[in-house]
Parts: structure tokens; sequence; C-alpha cells
């Protein structure tokens, strides 16, 4: 069986996605520069878009970077996404 390019393109976007999941949360904090750069990363990266835990993250990141400040229990709660995801 030959994946086609796209199949790749989105495994390898993921693999890139998780790896820098587990970068933001390996020092235990998620900064609003981590979650502003997570984001955008997400946005550039249209391959991820579409599946369902990367749809999560960025509601939850949406609703995170609203008002322009991340509470301790945003932070949290985003750390805790961003870990199991990461894996």
């Amino acid at each position: 069986m030959v994946l086609d390019d796209s199949v790749m393109r989105r495994s390898d976007a993921l693999r890139e996605m998780m790896s820098f999941a587990r970068a933001i949360v390996e020092d235990g904090e998620v900064s609003m520069s981590e979650a502003t750069g997570f984001r955008a990363w997400i946005e550039s990266n249209p391959d991820v878009s579409g599946l369902t835990q990367v749809e999560e993250i960025v509601g939850i990141l949406r609703n995170v970077l609203a008002d322009g400040r991340i509470s301790d229990i945003e932070r949290e709660h985003l750390r805790d996404v961003l870990a199991r995801f990461g894996g």
C-alpha cells in the first residue's frame, strides 16, 4: 500500500504538533507566548485541521486566548490537554 502525499503530510504534521505540545508542557507551565505560538502553528499547518483532538485544542486555545490572558485554571486545563495530546 502506497500512502499518498496528503496522508504523509498529515502524519508528519501531527508528529511535529505532538512534539511541540510536549515541549510546551515540559516545564509544567504554559505561558501566554507558548499558547499563542501553538495556535499560530496550528493555523499555519492545515494538514492537521479537521481532526477531533486538534479541533478540541483549537477550541480551548480560542477560549483561553480570547481575553488576552490565561487564568490559572485555564493554564492548568491547557497544560493537561497538551500533555495528553503530546503523549
